[in-house]
């Protein structure tokens, strides 16, 4: 398959991604007259049933087809996207949020499965590294474009995110196959076969296992180091603040593509080895920086971490399932980055009560674990 333009697709949705990411907490305060406690309800809305919707969305895809459904979704998608303009009060807006989680989860589970059947072990890494790539760097473009649209009214974003969705739909339609053209392995029913089995059910609750401590890592990073952060650096560089995340979310998104390439040559388990150190090295000259030069070196060595990691555990859950079950275990590596992503602000919330360096050290002592489970698996 035509990875690039693929890539590319993915950048083009998952932008208006992340232009709604900014958006409509605006829209839900200015246009629906949501409270701060309401908005709180509106964007965490679509958390519950993302989580739900990624195993089923999955399945669907072993079933009917990755690109049959992936196009479903963004259908959905866009018209869902199209119904925020709509809405006539925060209630609405929460039952559209939910909604949205659910049909958006089709988006962040089928393409890796996709990619996956159309290329062989040596280069999956590499391939997989690309599209985390694409779609992350979407995620920083969104919100940057969000404020361009938005000068002419909250609306014409949803219309814009909404036409974007479909032009994607259409480029998959046209531009992909469903399969591809070499055959699917059949599988041998030995006794070695069954062995192979049993090794591949540990090593995937081994990888979603160190797929939820990388989404604590970047939950952490997004929460507990902005607090941190802005205590040294003053309200008043709260720029600076904004900055160094958003540095954070390039480094994570660049460093995908080499490092999935990078697992291909030295293997999954070591790069996930290396993805792990680099974090907890970035974590540990976070728990003592009191300046903007320690912040800075301790986020983009935490970025090198999570997207090294991204990268060589979505391969390797790719590697070792089969192409009928590959939809079920993205969506259940969705799953572990929902629960990863709750953990990690919500545990490392309540330790930075203790200390400004608890949240760090708590992600240093997962790092230590996800080390321990990758040696083991």
């Amino acid at each position: 398959m035509n990875l690039t333009l693929f890539c590319l697709v993915l950048f083009m949705y998952s932008a208006n991604v992340g232009m709604l990411m900014t958006i409509i907490p605006l829209y839900s305060i200015a246009v629906i007259g949501a409270d701060e406690i309401f908005v709180g309800f509106i964007i965490s809305a679509y958390a519950p049933s993302f989580v739900l919707a990624s195993p089923l969305w999955g399945t669907a895809s072993d079933r009917f087809g990755r690109k049959r459904m992936l196009i479903f979704g963004m259908l959905v998608y866009s018209a869902i996207v199209f119904m925020f303009s709509l809405a006539g009060s925060p209630l609405q807006m929460v039952v559209i949020r939910l909604i949205e989680g659910f049909v958006d989860a089709s988006f962040w589970t089928v393409p890796f499965a996709l990619v996956a059947d159309f290329y062989v072990p040596e280069r999956m890494g590499e391939a997989m590294g690309k599209i985390g790539a694409f779609q992350s760097a979407g995620l920083i473009a969104g919100p940057l474009s969000s404020f361009f649209i938005g000068q002419f009214d909250y609306s014409s974003v949803f219309y814009t995110s909404s036409a974007l969705a479909i032009l994607a739909a259409l480029v998959v339609l046209l531009g992909f196959p469903e399969k591809p053209k070499i055959p699917a392995k059949a599988e041998d029913t030995s006794k070695a076969w069954s062995n192979f089995k049993k090794m591949a059910k540990k090593n995937l609750i081994v990888a979603c296992a160190n797929y939820a401590f990388s989404a604590a890592f970047f939950g952490v990073s997004a929460s507990q180091f902005v607090v941190h952060a802005s205590s040294i650096l003053g309200i008043e560089r709260a720029y600076l603040v904004r900055l160094l995340l958003t540095i954070y979310l390039i480094v994570e998104a660049v460093v995908q593509f080499p490092s999935g390439k990078l697992s291909d040559i030295m293997g999954r388990r070591h790069t996930t080895i290396l993805g792990f150190v680099a974090s907890a090295l970035g974590f540990s000259i976070l728990s003592f920086a009191y300046s903007l030069e320690y912040l800075l070196i301790g986020i983009v060595m935490v970025g090198v971490g999570v997207g090294t990691l991204y990268a060589a555990l979505v391969s390797l859950l790719m590697d070792m399932t089969s192409s009928s079950k590959r939809g079920l275990a993205a969506g259940l590596l969705n799953i572990a980055w929902g629960v990863g992503y709750f953990v990690g602000p919500f545990v490392g919330g309540i330790v930075s009560t203790y200390s400004f360096s608890a949240p760090y050290l708590f992600c240093i002592i997962m790092a230590a674990v996800g080390t321990i489970l990758a040696n083991t698996s």
